[in-house]
Formats: structure tokens, sequence, C-alpha cells
């Protein structure tokens, strides 16, 4: 069941406006964010020595069209590729990197990019760009040593919506699965919020963007991932998510987290959600 304010439409997320700021605003919810990222920071320069294989490697003419390479031992390897967060608007994969490490040592290969950004950028151009990098790996499949039937996409916040939102348009490069970390699913939403002012959204583009108004990506398993400290929006997301898609095989809660820290067990090979991550790539 669905918490009250939903349960009138379990296929969207309501929030009446006034409380939409409170709800969206996570810089605002969790004002520790500067200390996160900074550890982010640090654990990412702390790996790229040993597992950082290629940095900046272009997929387009972009100043933003780049990626960075993790690589497993071995040849057709699975690919777990990760888009960063940021409400479309900022965010970068020198900050997430370290995300990398117990999949790599699990024989997955992992692949972190940049996209390009509001205001310079609409969502649909960053739709388009993470579809060119797919077709791009397709292309340099031997090259990196990966499986192209065994790429799977794994988003935190905005990239868990491009995640979702990506798999479900289809392409040349199918997507075995999606992890999609604290995910915008509904962008209606955010349209009255002070996010909104670098995105432009008005409610028929909203709605246009909207995974949970998608028919899910067929033949694609799906995971939504939240911290147990998330703001009561961000669950509601992942809770009509799993209404409308019944391609979302699991919900993983992981305790004691929020929508910044959440990203800490996933890079540690011992926590269950990490587990079950590799466990859903590697079967």
């Amino acid at each position: 069941m669905l918490p009250n304010q939903v349960q009138s439409d379990a296929r969207r997320v309501l929030c009446p406006d006034a409380e939409c700021e409170a709800g969206y605003n996570l810089k605002a919810a969790f004002p520790d964010f500067p200390q996160v990222l900074q550890q982010w920071q640090q654990a990412t320069a702390a790996i790229a020595d040993t597992l950082l294989s290629g940095s900046d490697i272009a997929y387009g003419d972009g100043s933003l069209q780049r990626f960075d390479f993790y690589r497993a031992a071995g040849t057709q390897r699975p690919l777990l590729v990760f888009i960063h967060g940021g409400y479309w608007q900022g965010g970068d994969k020198r900050d997430i990197g370290f995300i990398a490490a117990p999949y790599v040592k699990a024989g997955i290969s992992v692949a972190v990019i940049n996209y390009s950004l509001a205001p310079q950028a609409r969502i649909e151009d960053m739709v388009e760009e993470v579809q060119a990098f797919l077709a791009t790996l397709a292309q340099q499949a031997d090259q990196l040593g990966i499986d192209v039937k065994r790429i799977s996409l794994m988003g935190h916040s905005a990239g868990g919506h491009l995640a979702a939102f990506v798999a479900a348009q289809g392409g040349a490069v199918p997507v075995q699965a999606v992890f999609a970390i604290s995910g915008v699913f509904d962008l209606v939403p955010l349209v009255p919020t002070s996010l909104n002012k670098a995105l432009t959204l008005d409610e028929p583009r909203a709605n246009a963007l909207s995974p949970v108004l998608q028919a899910g990506p067929a033949g694609t398993r799906v995971h939504t991932i939240i911290g147990e400290l998330e703001t009561a929006q961000f669950h509601l997301q992942a809770a009509v998510m799993a209404n409308c898609w019944p391609q979302v095989v699991a919900h993983h809660v992981v305790p004691q987290t929020h929508h910044y820290t959440v990203l800490f067990p996933l890079a540690d090979g011992g926590s269950a959600v990490c587990r079950a991550v590799i466990q859903e790539m590697l079967g």
C-alpha cells in the first residue's frame, strides 16, 4: 500500500506545490552534502592508480561527452554504466568513480560517464547523449573487452531517471538491467520548485520525460534502490515506479543512508545491495 497522499492515483507522484520544494531540494534536506562529496572524491582518487584504465574517452564532440573506464580482467566482460546525479545541472564522473571498485573485482567492467548539463542542454539532449554513448560502446566493444549483450545501467538521482528513460526508449544496444538509485521517475513535481529554473520544464515536457508514463523496457530487469533516510517524495517516486513498471523486480532500501550516503554501500562488496547488483549482472 502506498502512503495516503498517492493512494488516489498510484501511477503518479502527487505533491502539493507548497511541499515540493522541501521534498526535492536535497542539498537543503541533507546539509552534509559537501562533506559527503569530499569523501566521494577522496575515494575516487584512491582507486585511480590501480583501477582506472582510461579517462576522458570521447563518445561525442561535446566537452562533457566523455567517460572514464575501469576495466575488469579478461574479455567479453559484462559492463556497468554509471550515470551521475546532480539534477541534470551538476555533478561529474570524477566525483563518483569509486563506485567501480567492487564490480571490477567481481569481473564487471565499469564506465562512468559525463553528459551535457542544464541550462546549456535540455534533458532531451542528455537522453540523446546517453544513447549515443551506448552506440559508441557497440563500436568499441572489442577494444574495451566488453560483451554488448550484457550492458547494465546504474544511475543516481537524475542519473537514475536517465538510466530508466533511456532503457525504456530502446535502441541498438539492449540493456540487461537498470539499477536506479534514488531516481526521479515522475518529473511533474519538479515544475514548481527552484530546481526547475535551469531545467525550464513545463507540465507537458515533464510528462513526456517521465518514465512512469512510458512502457517499461522489454527484456530489462529493473532494480530501484533508495536510502532509508531519503525524503518521503523520493520514497514515493520508487513506489509509484514499481506500480507502473512490471519490470521492477526488486526494491532495495539501504539502512541508515540518505540521498548521498546511499552510494557508499553500493561501492562496498560486502553490502547486501552491492551483492544483489553483482548477482543480477553475473547470474
